[in-house]
């Protein structure tokens, strides 16, 4: 359950049946009841890197390019 208000930045996972009651940053991963951050997905100096390319704005042809 995600409470009101909250917001889930770009890339993030949160786990079944979490309950979210904090804004989860962009590529963490969140877990529990309450939800509690698990970890970051990638360094914080990749993850300024993703959020600045916006890859899912990508076309497929792009992305397969770029793999």
């Amino acid at each position: 359950m995600i409470m009101p208000g909250i917001k889930i930045a770009d890339g993030a996972v949160v786990g079944a049946r979490s309950l979210v009651t904090k804004n989860i940053g962009a590529y963490e991963i969140w877990g529990g009841n309450p939800a509690k951050l698990i970890k970051k997905r990638f360094s914080d100096d990749n993850i300024a890197k993703l959020l600045q390319i916006k890859w899912w704005d990508w076309s497929v042809d792009k992305i397969k390019q770029n793999l």
